[in-house]
């Protein structure tokens, strides 16, 4: 008796610790993927204190550009800044802790979408002296390397310009990137039918969008419509533009489409941020 009884116990111990280590196999990923959610990229969740700690480590920090204007009749107002948001929380976090992320500026420069109801712009110098004074707050904090990431196609020149002043006048070294243009052109053109990048509400930002905010896209996506002739080089308007403010064919963005474009552009952009951390 003594020995069966020892026997049962060896085999209910034995399962105990089978069934706890399925357990702990099933947990750890999520576990350590919540240890990862955790961890604070964005000045404006983290502490005086967890800022301070942050600054013995962190080598770049990142603003993130992007818009509040018209995405055409089913993306909601805030796509660029959505998008640009979720690229580089998600290539910092990667990077952590050696890049930190200031508050995304949310309104970009967009006079040419104000044909349209919902967009709020800032004037090109107003954008410019914004991301000045933010240079000058991370340079007072001993911040040398700046890296603007940008969501908005109109934030390009205003950014290009703040960065070489901030370059000139506070002795920073700066990168301008769009997130697009880190994704190699061979991804786009495999995944894209239209080949439009970025466009505008378009198959591109469409397909992202349902990655990022899929919530918030209309159940009724438009289809083609065919563009307006414009002269080349003309100063334009959205509404001279395109016929309903979004160009190529939204209907064609999936999910699918979506994961591979923002994987794309997160690496890409979590090699350049390696980069100059390294430089």
């Amino acid at each position: 008796m003594a020995l069966t009884s020892w026997n049962d116990s060896i085999r209910f111990t034995s399962l105990r610790l089978e069934r706890l280590l399925v357990f702990l196999n099933k947990a750890f990923p999520k576990i350590r993927e919540g240890a990862v959610a955790m961890r604070k990229v964005f000045i404006g969740d983290m502490t005086r204190e967890e800022f301070r700690k942050m600054m013995e480590t962190a080598r770049v920090a990142v603003i993130p550009t992007g818009s509040t204007e018209q995405h055409g009749p089913h993306l909601p107002m805030k796509t660029d800044l959505a998008i640009v948001t979720y690229v580089v929380s998600k290539a910092a976090e990667e990077l952590y802790p050696q890049v930190i992320v200031v508050p995304p500026i949310a309104i970009g420069y967009s006079p040419y979408h104000l044909c349209y109801p919902g967009t709020i712009s800032l004037r090109h110098e107003t954008l410019i002296e914004i991301v000045m004074d933010i240079c000058r707050s991370l340079r007072h904090h001993g911040f040398l390397k700046i890296a603007i990431v940008n969501g908005h196609g109109g934030n390009g020149a205003p950014s290009q310009l703040a960065a070489r002043r901030a370059r000139e006048e506070l002795g920073l070294k700066m990168v301008v990137v769009s997130y697009w243009s880190l994704i190699p052109r061979e991804i786009l053109d495999a995944v894209l039918e239209t080949k439009i990048v970025p466009g505008h509400a378009c198959e591109f930002e469409t397909s992202i969008g349902y990655v990022v905010f899929p919530n918030l896209i209309s159940s009724d996506v438009p289809k083609r419509r065919k563009p307006p002739s414009i002269l080349p080089g003309f100063v334009w308007n959205i509404d001279e533009l395109t016929t309903n403010g979004y160009e190529g064919d939204p209907s064609l963005a999936t999910k699918e489409k979506g994961e591979k474009l923002i994987q794309a552009a997160v690496e890409g952009l979590k090699s350049l941020l390696q980069e100059f951390i390294n430089l």
